[in-house]
């Protein structure tokens, strides 16, 4: 009974308004929703984040109106009645958040004195945000409309290692004083009912168990203009979008365009209620818009039509929940590979995939929120693709604008981590205070990552270097693709070869090797009557990198010229396999620029300390 007045009365008391619960699918609402779900107060959850306020709506008054005889625990009572709070207070809310990032590196090349930096960032998030229904929920919109304000232009600083920006404001800085400042803006407009709707608008978007680190569409990544339709049924869900993106060149993701697209749908299958299984696709095209990926149909067919010339990939998902609280996910998402290699069981042939699996547990009755512990894989060339500058002559430059590759704005859009690597992830949440206003989230990293480079032949990092500058990414990304312009006038390039015959998944002599230990602290403050509140957070990073610097460019353009057949020049020396008196081979050549890239790497300590506020009103 005292739970059902509480309840009640929140219904009708104006409280705070965190109005990203419904644009941002990284709000902690989302991770307490996939608790709920293991531990049977939900019955399914929306394969896309974010939901709309409807389903958000429905799924907190599921815990709520839960009894303690149906299982929900005192603590999933408070956080789901704080969430509703926040979501049906007041429209709009007025925020001012600031972080202070210091980091300080130490860097070891071998040499009896160490290198340190210390660097400061002090970031102001000013924003109004909100949540607006209408129509009994039918309709609803949530919006962040912001500014986001820093004393340095490039964030990713001040980031450990394959992280990503919480904020989407990476574009045209106005200069004030000695601060950059970026719009810093999202939101979604949703048309439905709980089960079956519509969305659209600039927001990220996210698929997958681990929040933060899908392979096809990863939470954590750049915003995008989206369009997306989900049906939710007993047996099979059904969830389709349309994402118009930012195109930028093969070479290092600058130069942003319009006119790059990316299409994802998704059906899962629900046969028992310990089983689901998902198969999805993702396409990547541009210049154009084709409406056959915007139906209902195997994209694999509707490429087809057009040629089969679009970057498609393929994914599968299990999720198996062997007893309550407990999720094994394993998803396997294929970006290109051999059949035949696979008949014949030949494992060194070209497999360009993504690997996940790992375990979510959210345990009952217990201050641990939960814990997720899970491994992903990545191999050479995944992410990546190439584009000519014509259709008809398969010419690239260094003005190419790649509407092919599987980033947004320069941003990978699936997995953290770049092609050939691997990571182990694992982070657990607590909330030590009965009121469930102090939380921790301790996590940790190990990272490894080569780069693909190191493993071509003398002939292939050769035509890399006889390339002009800003023509070919060598540095083992996802802007380092298989192909090479064609060297006879045809409309298809040359491959790399060891890029197609062979798997390379970290066999190269230097990797680089990640150890990263942190924790997060935050503290909310009881909501005052008017509905203001404050919370103050606290992070800290230990990272350690080996070979530091294996993922810069080992072959670049520009610097080496082919003055006559088979004799090339560099550095005013000439190196040829020819009889005849040279300064070296073209071993020799490359193994300059292969040394160079080794001479600096580099072993590297840095810290990473955070605090900040937020405050509401």
């Amino acid at each position: 009974m005292k739970k059902f007045l509480v309840f009640i009365l929140s219904i009708f008391i104006s409280a705070e308004v965190f109005a990203q619960m419904s644009v941002n699918p990284q709000h902690e609402f989302y991770s307490y929703a996939q608790g709920w779900y293991l531990k049977g107060y939900v019955e399914s959850l929306p394969p896309l984040r974010p939901y709309p306020v409807s389903k958000i709506k429905e799924i907190l008054t599921s815990v709520l109106e839960k009894t303690e005889d149906e299982g929900v625990t005192d603590d999933d009572f408070l956080i789901a009645s704080r969430l509703y709070e926040e979501l049906t207070g007041k429209s709009f809310h007025v925020v001012m958040e600031s972080d202070f990032t210091v980091t300080r590196d130490i860097t070891d090349d071998g040499n009896e004195e160490l290198d340190s930096d210390t660097n400061k960032l002090l970031c102001i998030y000013p924003s109004v945000q909100g949540d607006l229904t209408f129509k009994s929920d039918f309709v609803s919109m949530g919006y962040k409309l912001g500014f986001a304000a820093r004393n340095a232009k490039d964030e990713s600083d001040f980031l450990p290692a394959y992280t990503h920006s919480e904020h989407d404001s990476i574009q045209d800085p106005a200069s004030v004083g000695p601060a950059n400042v970026y719009l810093d803006v999202d939101d979604v407009i949703s048309i439905g009912y709980n089960n079956l709707y519509l969305q659209a608008g600039i927001y990220r978007s996210g698929y997958g168990t681990f929040i933060g680190q899908g392979l096809a569409l990863n939470d954590s990544t750049y915003h995008a203009g989206n369009l997306s339709f989900t049906y939710m049924g007993d047996l099979f869900t059904y969830a389709q979008q349309i994402s118009v993106i930012g195109a930028t060149t093969s070479y290092n993701g600058d130069n942003l365009s319009p006119n790059k697209v990316l299409a994802f749908h998704q059906i899962s299958f629900k046969p028992f209620s310990f089983l689901e299984v998902a198969y999805y696709e993702s396409i990547v095209y541009g210049k154009r818009f084709d409406l056959s990926y915007a139906l209902p149909v195997p994209y694999m067919v509707a490429q087809g039509v057009g040629g089969c010339s679009d970057n498609l990939q393929m994914g599968l998902k299990f999720d198996v929940r062997p007893y309550k609280e407990l999720l094994w996910t394993t998803d396997i998402y294929v970006d290109d590979f051999s059949v035949n290699d696979i008949v014949k069981l030949n494992i060194d042939a070209k497999y360009r995939i993504a690997f996940q699996t790992g375990l979510l547990y959210t345990p009952s009755n217990s201050f641990c929120d939960n814990l997720s512990l899970n491994y992903t894989l990545i191999t050479p060339y995944t992410y990546s693709h190439w584009q000519y500058d014509s259709d008809s002559v398969a010419s690239i430059s260094a003005g190419t604008v790649n509407y092919q590759d599987y980033t947004n704005s320069g941003i990978q859009m699936g997995a953290n981590i770049p092609p050939n690597s691997d990571a182990i992830n694992m982070s657990i949440t607590f909330s030590p205070l009965k009121s469930r206003n102090l939380s921790f989230v301790l996590h940790t990293n190990y990272i490894r990552h080569g780069n693909v480079s190191e493993s071509l032949t003398d002939e292939e990092a050769l035509r890399y270097l006889l390339a002009d500058a800003g023509v070919y990414a060598t540095d083992g990304s996802a802007n380092q693709h298989s192909m090479y312009e064609t060297s006879s006038g045809k409309s298809s390039g040359d491959h790399v070869d060891t890029a197609w015959n062979a798997l390379n998944y970290l066999s190269q002599d230097h990797q680089m090797y990640i150890i990263q230990c942190g924790a997060d602290a935050e503290y909310k403050f009881p909501v005052s009557k008017k509905g203001r509140s404050l919370s103050l957070k606290v992070g800290y990073m230990f990272e350690y990198t080996h070979n530091y610097g294996v993922d810069e460019n080992m072959y670049p353009g520009g610097l080496v010229t082919e003055s006559s057949d088979g004799v090339y020049e560099y550095d005013g020396k000439t190196y040829s396999d020819a009889d005849g008196s040279y300064d070296g081979s073209v071993s020799d050549l490359v193994n300059i620029f292969k040394d160079a890239w080794e001479d600096n790497l580099v072993n590297r300590l840095c810290n990473y300390v955070t605090v900040g506020f937020c405050y509401r009103f």
